[in-house]
């Protein structure tokens, strides 16, 4: 009797153990039961869902986004660079910040870009780097004109004569830019050259000697850029003096995609704009208040 009792007992136990270790290593929901809550640590700026009770305390601070800020030459030409595939917008960030650099004064010579013993090689440092930030803007601006200008130009590109007449004289005027930056280049490499010594900025002076020895000579590259572009534009230009400007074609287009407006599309940017009345809306102003007539004249 008492080992059937025993055996009995022995059953339910081991029948209700592993809904006992369910209870207990089991978490009572709350309720409200917030599923997004974040477990682990919080990782620094990235972006969660922050519409919920769980938002961590530094987002309701203001924190400066932009932590570097450059002050010298040299942080500036740091920041200089260009990917393998730019575009112009890379091109023109690029000038900015070497432009930038011209602007700015230098750092202490004892965190300059190379070893400065004396004077005389913090001249010459700044020359050369004076020398460098300028070649670097002329190859900018010839990369700038190269993104406008054509290889050839084809029969069948004249098809775009009025396009292109635009942006060959866009190119034309990149080139002239790029000829200003490269005589500053010469007359600092002149400058840097009277120094007997040498700094160690080894691809920066083997620059300044070809200049001095006539090995680098942009002169010719951008004189041919120039006369390239000036000779297509010659041929766009004795094209579009016979056909017209703009081409009747180019017209004809321009009245095709006004045709895909109706009567509420205001082709002037700054006149009153039409509301729709189906959508009920109501001007921010008075016909008075802000408009091109009611400005006062001189």
């Amino acid at each position: 009797m008492k080992l059937s009792h025993f055996i009995i007992t022995v059953c339910l136990f081991l029948s209700v153990s592993p809904l006992l270790s369910r209870t207990q290593t089991s978490r009572f929901l709350p309720d409200p039961y917030y599923p997004q809550k974040p477990i682990g640590e919080l990782r620094l700026n990235y972006y969660y869902d922050r519409s919920g009770r769980w938002v961590k305390f530094s987002d309701w601070i203001p924190f400066k986004q932009h932590k570097y800020e450059p002050m010298f030459f040299e942080d500036f030409y740091e920041l200089y660079g260009l990917p393998h595939h730019y575009k112009t917008l890379e091109v023109k960030e690029s000038i900015y910040f070497l432009v930038q650099a011209l602007t700015h004064k230098f750092r202490h010579p004892s965190k300059a870009l190379c070893k400065i013993e004396n004077e005389q090689q913090y001249h010459k440092y700044r020359i050369l780097m004076f020398m460098q930030s300028n070649y670097l803007i002329m190859r900018m601006f010839l990369r700038l004109g190269s993104l406008y200008d054509k290889r050839h130009l084809y029969f069948h590109d004249m098809d775009f004569s009025d396009d292109l007449e635009i942006s060959f004289l866009i190119a034309r005027t990149y080139y002239m830019e790029a000829e200003k930056y490269w005589k500053l280049t010469k007359d600092y490499a002149k400058k840097a050259d009277d120094y007997r010594f040498e700094l160690d900025l080894p691809g920066i002076e083997s620059r300044r000697y070809q200049i001095m020895n006539g090995e680098l000579d942009f002169d010719r590259i951008i004189a041919l850029h120039k006369g390239k572009v000036n000779a297509k534009l010659d041929v766009i230009g004795k094209f579009l003096d016979r056909e017209g400007r703009p081409r009747p074609v180019k017209t004809a287009i321009q009245k095709d995609i006004e045709k895909m407006y109706d009567s509420r599309f205001n082709p002037e940017p700054l006149g009153k704009p039409v509301l729709d009345p189906e959508w009920k809306e109501t001007p921010l102003f008075e016909d008075k208040d802000f408009m091109i007539d009611s400005f006062p004249e001189d």
